[in-house]
């Protein structure tokens, strides 16, 4: 089965080009996963047969809003596959070590479109450089685990520049069959490359920080090469468990190991979702073609307006292989509109998780890591 709009879509190479002519394709592509949908998942039949949604009703972004979301808490406990087995090309987690994990299915051409749009939005951010460098990935060893979203998200950021060297220093140790991350060998490391070409950390925030900490232990402050660029992704905590915002994390890396603020890049996402949201220099996320975000009152689901903060809801049709199309999630945001970095359209302000519980991602599974180390 073709999908004529979906690819064109995700083939847009501007990530930030909104305009109504993308909004018409990405309607388009959006009627064209719902009807897939449809036909293959009994439950969003239900759904929309509950709701009185008529797929030929789709016409406007309005109307997309108004296609039935799934909770993502929903997602964690059903899979909602698409295509036969055969036909499924790569299955990504979201959990780390521990907790309940999301399983996000791809069939082959999803997953090229996913490796397209991800890559676009990059590079349409400016994260992309053409200086070789090494590299330092904050994640779990994608050798060992080969389906954990992050490891798999930070190991397509690596195509962003040329490697001299590639790091994962969250090792699996086959003794204990347990992961384990060895900061004053990778602190050591670091030190060493440092002095030989730039580098790039890519990851989670938290472990950037302890190593720097041990970069201080052992020699003091530091100056990396001035092409160096950090692009994060994850739980926004230092190695003792304590929030941190991009600024200050931002302000501790330019004072420790002299990487300009302007080269810190950080990424939002969730595996539910798959769509990268990146920050600009004013720490804004800005919203890609491939995606629309809405935000709901929690009580009585109405969409809320611009600058009003409420549940996040994650709209995108590049997946075929899974009925994700339309996604609530447990977090707190407010969207602001054409931001004082210059790029137009809309972007997350402000982002903050919501729940009664503590949802155990790749983050949170980390941080017990660090706990441990």
């Amino acid at each position: 089965m073709k999908f004529e709009h979906i690819n064109k879509l995700c083939s847009i190479k501007h990530a930030f080009s909104a305009s109504d002519e993308t909004h018409d394709i990405f309607i388009k592509a959006m009627v064209e996963n719902y009807k897939f949908q449809l036909e293959r998942q009994p439950y969003i039949r239900f759904l929309a047969d509950k709701y009185g949604i008529e797929v030929d009703n789709i016409h406007t972004l309005e109307d997309v809003y108004k296609i039935p979301f799934l909770f993502v808490e929903t997602m964690k406990y059903n899979s909602f596959c698409s295509v036969p087995k055969d036909e499924v090309h790569t299955v990504l987690t979201s959990s780390g070590t521990k907790g309940q994990k999301t399983q996000s299915f791809f069939d082959k051409g999803s997953m090229d479109r996913l490796q397209t749009l991800a890559f676009n939005t990059f590079d349409s951010i400016g994260y992309r450089s053409s200086v070789p460098v090494h590299y330092f990935i904050m994640s779990y060893d994608i050798n060992t685990a080969k389906n954990i979203g992050t490891s798999w998200s930070d190991n397509q950021m690596m195509n962003l520049a040329p490697a001299k060297s590639k790091h994962w220093v969250i090792e699996w140790d086959e003794k204990s069959q347990k992961f384990h991350f060895d900061v004053n060998k990778w602190a050591n490391k670091f030190i060493e490359l440092s002095s030989d070409a730039p580098v790039r950390l890519l990851g989670f925030p938290a472990f950037m920080y302890q190593m720097v900490e041990e970069i201080k232990n052992i020699n003091g402050k530091i100056k990396v090469r001035e092409e160096s660029f950090i692009l994060a992704g994850g739980g926004w905590k230092n190695h003792l468990g304590k929030s941190m915002g991009i600024n200050e994390f931002a302000n501790y890396m330019e004072e420790n190991i002299g990487l300009k603020k302007g080269n810190i890049g950080d990424t939002y996402g969730m595996a539910e979702h798959g769509v990268p949201y990146c920050s600009c220099e004013k720490g804004h996320y800005h919203i890609p073609v491939y995606g629309h975000l809405i935000v709901r009152d929690p009580l009585s689901m109405k969409i809320k307006d611009i600058g009003e903060e409420g549940l996040l809801q994650l709209v995108t049709p590049y997946n075929i292989a899974q009925s994700n199309l339309s996604v609530l999630s447990t977090d707190l945001v407010v969207i602001g509109e054409n931001c004082s970095c210059g790029i137009k359209g809309k972007y997350i302000k402000s982002i903050r998780r919501g729940g009664n519980k503590k949802h155990k991602g790749c983050a949170i599974a980390a941080q017990e890591i660090l706990k441990n180390s």
